[in-house]
């Protein structure tokens, strides 16, 4: 049932050696500007399509419509030609889905057209309204073997939202940042990810597409763009820190 979504998938996926094909243990890279750091066997393995992808688009699909407490959601991951690429499935519970809202502790897990769990994000459980660094909201990235690829990090700010993107090691990678108006009634938003020198690299973005008479409620359409160059590791963590803000600021209900 996780994976209705391939078979409603408005395009086809013809070229299915993209999403298995391994990398060669020679074709590995290290550092991108600033913005990488060392890879894992297994994870380039598992997410080498995600070498060549310069934005991603995630959907929302709703199981139920009305007030009723979904525990289980399934995101649709595809490409901007509408290649689907990944399902990820959040699981939460419905006690904290009610009690804490855009606050819950989750766990997310991505899934390739085989089945396969290609990668693991976890969330635990923060306060929304934090004060003077307290309780700020994270969200953490695995392997499918459990390895940590790297933390997502909410640093304290006083206007603007402001996020660290940090590898295995605790060692800043890239920084996220947004405007002073973030707010879940902006149709359209839009948050800099920004390179430890300072030079914008990619964005993450919120849009409205479009009203859905079958399910307007949780209709969200966010997404990812970063350049093509970038060091996996970091893809990952940002599409991790994409749900993290999606959460945080995109959601409606």
């Amino acid at each position: 049932m996780l994976f209705r979504a391939f078979h409603r998938q408005i395009r086809t996926v013809t070229d299915s050696q993209d999403l298995t094909a391994e990398l060669g243990s020679t074709d590995r890279r290290g550092e991108d500007e600033g913005t990488g750091g060392k890879e894992t066997d297994s994870q380039g393995k598992t997410l080498s399509v995600l070498r060549t992808i310069t934005r991603l688009h995630i959907n929302a699909k709703p199981e139920l419509q009305g007030p009723q407490c979904v525990a289980r959601r399934t995101f649709s991951i595809s490409t901007e030609t509408s290649d689907q690429l990944f399902v990820a499935v959040e699981e939460s519970s419905c006690v904290c889905m009610q009690c804490c809202g855009p606050a819950r502790s989750c766990s997310l897990q991505g899934f390739d057209k085989n089945a396969d769990c290609v990668f693991r994000f976890e969330r635990p459980l923060r306060a929304e309204m934090c004060w003077l660094g307290c309780c700020l909201m994270e969200i953490r990235a695995y392997t499918p073997e459990r390895e940590f690829i790297g933390t997502v990090h909410q640093r304290w700010s006083v206007f603007t939202p402001y996020f660290e993107v940090c590898d295995s090691e605790g060692i800043l990678v890239v920084r996220i940042q947004g405007s002073c108006c973030n707010t879940r009634c902006l149709s359209e938003q839009e948050l800099q990810v920004v390179s430890t020198i300072g030079e914008s690299v990619g964005r993450i973005w919120k849009r409205w597409p479009g009203y859905n008479e079958e399910c307007n409620m949780d209709h969200e359409y966010f997404g990812l763009d970063v350049p093509q160059g970038m060091n996996l590791n970091t893809k990952v963590l940002l599409l991790a820190a994409t749900f993290l803000l999606n959460h945080m600021f995109f959601e409606m209900s």
